[in-house]
């Protein structure tokens, strides 16, 4: 019987030692192939970033639209490389969170030439602007940095989960990329940073205006300058303990109020009458503006989380142009007759000298199709994105589309649609 047991153990032991033998030498295999494919797919990452380079060099030189179309299919497969490659060199249990930074970057890049840079290039005719090829030799510059990154970080990729390890400079170029983004995108002065006050100076602008802010207290001091659609400004938090109150957005150029919220939701038992509401709307927008205003409204009734809301829009009249770009918007609760929202982007918008290209005849005639029937609505004034945030001349339009009311806006001399707005707001009678 023990010599029978003692077959049986050797048995086993000879089989889990060939189990062993076989699972080893399948798990080499296995990470051999790895190893390779890694090595393809690395080769493909370096293909791809060098392949960018040249493609937008030749798209700075050239800016014809072949040159766009390489670009994008470049940038598209360096996204789609880097991807593997990060995706080959984590796990979830350890997922290495300075290539997926890298990633997101590159991702970032991606949007930022095939949207952004693919809109203003299609709504300047096919031609690039001094500040896309600003943006274009800023991308140059940081993709030949990625590609030194690159070659630093090649074959220790998986040494980059320790925080510790350096990173070859990978997280510095994914910021980088994400700021020339932000300054292309959004920025007031395209591709820089303007000149700002400090934050405390904004703070004291703000209580300045506001003075009933300074009851509570200005919590998490941000001095980090937001941007946001040709906004600059700095964001102030106003808290009664841990209950936030007010929240103040002021421009970090000139110090003006660009939002104001009140958190705080109240019912005093009593509601505010339309009228009421108008002369509460008047008289907060009067600490900002003294001048002409078309004045709008919209009243919204249902809503998930409150009381009922009179919402205005003061639009800025000059010299016979509405000053879309400086519209004032102001929201008063019906319950308590509180402003309750308050934003304005721009302020002291000049009209601009531009040639007439096209008739407002001639923009309906264009764009029928696609908008179907089109209210003229007058000239305005209006600043967006495709204006690079600078005031543009056009002609204005109410039209209903997906059964939603929008105002679109036309260049007058070029006759590309600049901006659009679902727009809900109507006379004051």
């Amino acid at each position: 019987m023990k010599k029978y047991s003692k077959s049986i153990l050797v048995g086993l032991l000879i089989i889990s030692v060939g189990a062993n033998v076989f699972y080893y030498r399948s798990l080499a295999n296995i990470n051999e192939k790895i190893i390779r494919v890694n090595t393809i797919v690395a080769s493909n990452v370096e293909r791809n970033i060098r392949q960018s380079i040249m493609y937008t060099q030749d798209l700075i030189e050239t800016g014809d639209s072949a040159s766009f179309q390489n670009l994008e299919r470049a940038i598209g497969n360096l996204t789609l490389s880097f991807n593997h490659w990060v995706d080959l060199n984590q796990s979830e249990k350890t997922p290495n969170e300075r290539m997926q930074r890298g990633l997101a970057s590159v991702e970032t890049l991606r949007n930022l030439i095939t949207h952004h840079l693919a809109n203003q290039y299609k709504m300047n005719d096919k031609q690039l602007t001094e500040y896309d090829i600003d943006m274009l030799e800023k991308v140059n510059d940081q993709m030949k940095r990625l590609l030194l990154v690159y070659h630093n970080i090649e074959n220790r990729l998986l040494e980059l989960k320790d925080p510790i390890v350096s990173d070859g400079g990978l997280v510095q170029i994914a910021n980088n990329f994400e700021e020339i983004n932000r300054l292309y995108r959004h920025s007031k002065l395209p591709n820089r940073h303007p000149e700002y006050i400090d934050y405390t100076e904004a703070v004291a602008h703000a209580e300045r205006k506001i003075p009933y802010v300074q009851d509570y207290i200005l919590k998490e001091e941000k001095d980090q300058v937001i941007i946001r659609e040709g906004v600059h400004y700095y964001e102030l938090n106003y808290y009664d303990e841990d209950e936030e109150i007010y929240t103040v957005w002021i421009d970090a150029m000139d110090g003006l109020i660009r939002n104001y919220e009140l958190k705080r939701m109240s019912n005093n038992g009593n509601s505010t009458s339309q009228n009421q509401a108008i002369t509460i709307a008047r008289d907060f927008v009067g600490r900002f503006y003294q001048g002409q205003l078309k004045e709008e409204m919209f009243y919204m009734e249902n809503r998930d989380n409150g009381e009922p809301v009179y919402s205005f829009r003061f639009t800025p009249i000059k010299e016979e142009l509405l000053m879309v770009s400086d519209a004032y918007i102001v929201n008063v609760n019906s319950a308590t007759g509180n402003v309750i929202k308050y934003t304005n982007d721009f302020t002291d918008t000049m009209g601009v000298n531009q040639r007439i290209g096209y008739t407002e005849e001639d923009i309906m005639a264009e764009y029928k199709e696609e908008f179907g029937e089109m209210d003229y609505n007058g000239l305005a004034i209006t600043r967006s994105f495709y204006t690079h945030y600078q005031p543009r001349l056009t002609y204005s339009f109410r039209i209903n589309q997906d059964q939603q009311e929008t105002m679109v806006f036309v260049d007058v001399t070029t006759g590309m649609l600049v901006y659009q707005l679902y727009y809900v707001y109507h006379p004051i009678l």
